[in-house]
């Protein structure tokens, strides 16, 4: 129910659908035969210009990730029992339609993935996720897809678990212990977007895990930069991503899926 309940917030929360509707709304008030409500539209009209015109030209998403993407630098544990990989963009239709592993932002998640599966051959290797959709769209699952990319990335298949059911982060944590019974002398380095990592951590930590981050796909360099453009695209996807996350943390708490709404380091 949690999981359905996110996805139909989510649509009218994320950023730019949030702009839509409220534009939308700005109109009909707009041609309200009431002056207060015509005035009260006409009013959130400006401020909606404003706002699109405030998020084309600053990097607000950025200054909005760095802190996220700056919480768990690379870790360097003196050992490694396992490592685990978080499914993140792997598109199982596109694969199904055109042949080929389309996984977009989780090529990078693979890139670290492989390169720690190497560097640490005798840790265990787990991927865990599942399709992250309402409704499925393809016959195969996100982890057949990582199957076929992992494997192009050199990555000994016979050493990964894979766990195929869960949905979300909380989910991931909880079905995949239930697989690898992690103990808690045992330190797991984690591989998920840098900017997922707090939410990431906080959901493996509650269930168990002894893990520590090694973040992939950054957006940013670490710093605030107050370099302006107009690209209003570009700084709302950043802003989308950013906020995707800031909810997350807020809700995972109130459900009580993590222990602290700020995870420490």
């Amino acid at each position: 129910m949690a999981f359905i309940l996110s996805k139909i917030l989510w649509m009218f929360a994320a950023p730019g659908n949030f702009l839509v509707l409220a534009l939308l709304a700005s109109v009909f008030l707009a041609l309200s035969r009431r002056a207060g409500w015509q005035a009260a539209g006409h009013r959130l009209c400006f401020d909606i210009a404003f706002l699109l015109f405030f998020i084309a030209i600053f990097p607000a998403g950025q200054w909005m990730l760095v802190p996220l993407e700056n919480r768990f630098p690379p870790a360097k544990p003196d050992h490694v029992d396992g490592i685990i990989v978080i499914g993140g963009d792997e598109n199982a239709m596109l694969t199904e339609a055109r042949g080929q592993p389309s996984v977009r932002a989780s090529a990078d998640f693979y890139l670290v993935f492989a390169t720690l599966a190497r560097a640490w051959p005798q840790a265990r290797l787990v991927y865990a996720g599942g399709a992250s959709q309402l409704v499925p769209l393809s016959k195969l699952t996100n982890a057949e897809v990582a199957k076929e990319a992992l494997t192009a990335y050199d990555v000994p298949i016979d050493r990964v678990t894979f766990e195929t059911k869960s949905r979300t982060t909380h989910e991931n944590a909880v079905d995949a212990a239930m697989i690898v019974h992690p103990k808690p002398s045992e330190k797991w380095l984690l591989v998920t977007s840098a900017h997922h990592m707090p939410r990431a951590i906080a959901s493996f930590r509650k269930e168990g895990w002894n893990v520590y981050a090694a973040p992939a796909d950054y957006y940013t360099d670490g710093k605030l930069t107050y370099d302006l453009h107009f690209d209003f695209a570009s700084h709302l996807g950043e802003m989308t991503m950013a906020a995707h996350e800031y909810f997350g943390l807020i809700g995972y708490w109130l459900m009580g899926y993590t222990d602290a709404l700020w995870p420490k380091p």
